[in-house]
């Protein structure tokens, strides 16, 4: 995948996404309200641009489309083993994103997610689902596709509770990385213990210090 990040946001930047030849896929040639590919060419462009409720654009956000002999859950952490990933990026820091994946052989269905655990600001944002995007792949060469990510609904009490503790504190860095803890239990003397169950962390804190992390199987929900 190849991202331009010079061009300018809006239409014009996305329709030179989807127009232009780069990474060996063949050029777009708009005719109309179509854009059509070359016959020989075997591959199907997905170019957008992501903002936030804010309508700010969102920068190094996951971009993938698998394929699947099965159909999926909407929930993007489940059933990796059953996705075949056909193409993976991330987003240019201008909120725009263009990927070109090849069309498989057989009655498969193609899907399009914007998350990647360990790559998804989940803190931030509200996990979106993963796409069914079958019948646009099916139907055409190419597709032009706008997303707005929803902000998460803790998104305002995690800055409220991050007003609380000096940005560079461990405690401030746990909850920015995280979230506001699951659980939350007293520990000796001082001390606090933090659970992230569906993240599967444990963190120990002797005041504002860290003295223990530790990893678990996450409990998803």
């Amino acid at each position: 995948m190849r991202i331009f990040r010079c061009l300018p946001v809006g239409f014009v930047c996305l329709f030179f996404l989807l127009s232009s030849g780069c990474g060996g896929v063949p050029p777009v040639s708009k005719q109309g309200n179509t854009t059509k590919i070359p016959p020989k060419s075997r591959h199907f462009i997905i170019a957008g641009f992501i903002t936030d409720e804010a309508g700010m654009p969102v920068g190094q956000l996951p971009v993938r489309v698998s394929s699947s002999n099965v159909s999926l859950q909407s929930d993007p952490r489940f059933e990796l083993k059953k996705r075949k990933l056909l193409a993976s990026g991330l987003t240019a820091s201008d909120g725009t994103y263009r990927v070109s994946l090849p069309l498989l052989g057989g009655r498969r269905k193609y899907y399009l997610s914007f998350y990647e655990r360990g790559l998804f600001d989940e803190v931030k944002y509200a996990r979106p689902n993963r796409i069914d995007i079958t019948q646009r792949v099916t139907k055409g060469n190419s597709w032009l596709f706008d997303f707005k990510l929803s902000f998460h609904g803790a998104w305002s009490k995690v800055q409220e509770t991050l007003k609380a503790h000096p940005p560079s504190s461990p405690r401030a860095n746990t909850i920015r990385r995280f979230g506001i803890a699951e659980e939350i239990r007293k520990g000796k003397e001082n001390g606090e213990v933090w659970w992230y169950y569906s993240k599967g962390k444990r963190f120990d804190f002797e005041g504002d210090k860290i003295i223990s992390e530790k990893s678990f199987l996450p409990i998803i929900k």
